[in-house]
C-alpha cells in the first residue's frame, strides 16, 4: 500500500476501542482494549486480509487498564513494537498508574473512593515499551503520511495519532450512549481543553473516540465552549 491507501477500522473491544490502521504488511495497532478479548483481535486481522505478523506497531494512546488489555499477549502475537509517551513510560514499565480525577460529581465520588479503596484500579500490568514518543512521532517508518501527537489532559501523556484529517484520540474525547463528549475521569480538565483548542485549530474531519462511536470535528465544538465556560478558558 502507499501512503495514502490505508484503512481505519475501529472496534470495540471489551468497553473500549481499539483501532486497526490497515497499511498491508505495515499496518498498525492503537490500543488493545479490554483483557481477556485477545482472539477478537485474530478475527479483526484476517477479517481485513492480515496476519499477526502484518502489525509493525501497537500505539498506547495511554496506560489505562481498558486501553492496555490485551497487550501481552498481542506483543507475543504479533512481535510489534510498542510505542507509548515518555510520560506515560514509567507507569506502564511499573504496572501503576492513579485512577484520574472525576470531572462531575458522580464520577468525582467514584475518583475518590477508587483512590480508597482500588488504588491500581486503572492500572495496566507492567510491560517495558520498545519505543517513546517525546512529543511528536513520525509514522513514514510505517509507510504513513501521519503522526502520533502529544495530547495530554487525560493523563499526562495522552496521545494521538493524527492520518491526514482524520485523528485517533483514545480517551481525548470519548463519546458515551448518555451524550458525554468531554471525558468524565481527567487529571487536568484546563490542559486537556488546551489540548482541544489546538486540535481544533487542525483540519480534522473524522474523531475516533476511545470509547464510543466516531464524531465530526463540531460534535466537539459545543462542549469545548462549555466545559472553557466553566474553567475560564480565553480564546
Amino acid at each position: 500500500m502507499n501512503k495514502n491507501s490505508f484503512k481505519l477500522v475501529s472496534r470495540r473491544i471489551g468497553y473500549s476501542n481499539s483501532v486497526l490502521i490497515v497499511n498491508g504488511s505495515k499496518s498498525i495497532l492503537v490500543d488493545t482494549g479490554v483483557r481477556g478479548h485477545a482472539k477478537d483481535f485474530r478475527f479483526l486481522f484476517k477479517q481485513h486480509g492480515l496476519t499477526p505478523n502484518d502489525i509493525k506497531l501497537i500505539i498506547l494512546t495511554h496506560a489505562h487498564y481498558d486501553h492496555t488489555g490485551n497487550l501481552h499477549k498481542l506483543k507475543k502475537l504479533t512481535g510489534a513494537k510498542v510505542l507509548v509517551h515518555k510520560n506515560e513510560f514509567e507507569n506502564l514499565k511499573n504496572g501503576f498508574i492513579p485512577i484520574p480525577n472525576g470531572q462531575g460529581r458522580y464520577s468525582g465520588l467514584i475518583s475518590k473512593l477508587g483512590k480508597l479503596i482500588t488504588p491500581k484500579f486503572a492500572s495496566p500490568r507492567p510491560f517495558v515499551a520498545d519505543l517513546i514518543n517525546e512529543e511528536i512521532f513520525d509514522l513514514k517508518d510505517f509507510g504513513l503520511d501521519g503522526k502520533v501527537i502529544s495530547t495530554p489532559g487525560h493523563t499526562t501523556g495522552s496521545q494521538s495519532v493524527l492520518l491526514g484529517k482524520n485523528l485517533i484520540a483514545g480517551d481525548t474525547v470519548v463519546n458515551f450512549k448518555n451524550g458525554k463528549i468531554f471525558p468524565p475521569f481527567c487529571n487536568e480538565p484546563v490542559v486537556l481543553l488546551q489540548t482541544w483548542k489546538k486540535l481544533l485549530e487542525l483540519e480534522i474531519e473524522k474523531i475516533y473516540p476511545g470509547h464510543g462511536k466516531s464524531l465530526s470535528r463540531e460534535d466537539i465544538i459545543p462542549e469545548f465552549e462549555k466545559w472553557s465556560k466553566r474553567f475560564a478558558i480565553k480564546d
